[in-house]
């Protein structure tokens, strides 16, 4: 999260979850949500672009295709075997190495976009987490700078909730 200090509001109900995101928004601080429950307005409310885990996995998917064939057709130049008369590089030969080679490599480079924008190595490090926002309330985590903390507790009070507390970011 951006700054050195977090601002962790607990929320009874959704509606003042979301004004609160919003209103973090707008003042254009960085805002984590925790939820006891799934739900698609917080997912709309808290989304600011779409995801690049589908473009990284065309890349993979064109990445594997290109070294599939790569790999069929070096492999047919190094060990040339002539079957009835046929050129050593023929392509319909290599369409099953290509596909293979394409689904492997978006599957990996997918999982690994995957890992990597869902932030696992910090997996253990919850910043401003709660055991309450697990079983009946919602968590609004807001990254400031120190002196922003007082706004920013006003703020998230002004919306609803429950109790704001501010901790450590780093």
């Amino acid at each position: 999260m951006r700054g050195n200090r977090v601002v962790v509001g607990v929320f009874s109900y959704m509606d003042d979850t979301i004004a609160a995101i919003n209103a973090a928004k707008e003042a254009d601080y960085d805002v984590k949500v925790y939820s006891p429950v799934p739900n698609h307005a917080l997912e709309e409310a808290t989304s600011h672009t779409r995801s690049p885990i589908r473009i990284i996995s065309l890349i993979g998917a064109m990445t594997g295709l290109t070294a599939g064939f790569a790999l069929a057709i070096l492999c047919s130049l190094d060990w040339p075997i002539r079957v009835s008369a046929k050129d050593i590089v023929t392509p319909p030969a290599f369409f099953v190495v290509g596909y293979e080679c394409t689904i492997l490599f978006g599957a990996i480079f997918t999982l690994m976009a995957m890992l990597h924008f869902s932030r696992v190595p910090d997996l253990f490090r919850k910043v401003g987490y709660d055991p309450r926002f697990t079983r009946d309330k919602f968590g609004v985590v807001v990254g400031c700078e120190s002196e922003q903390i007082e706004d920013v507790k006003k703020k998230l009070l002004d919306v609803g909730a429950d109790e704001v507390e501010v901790k450590d970011g780093l």
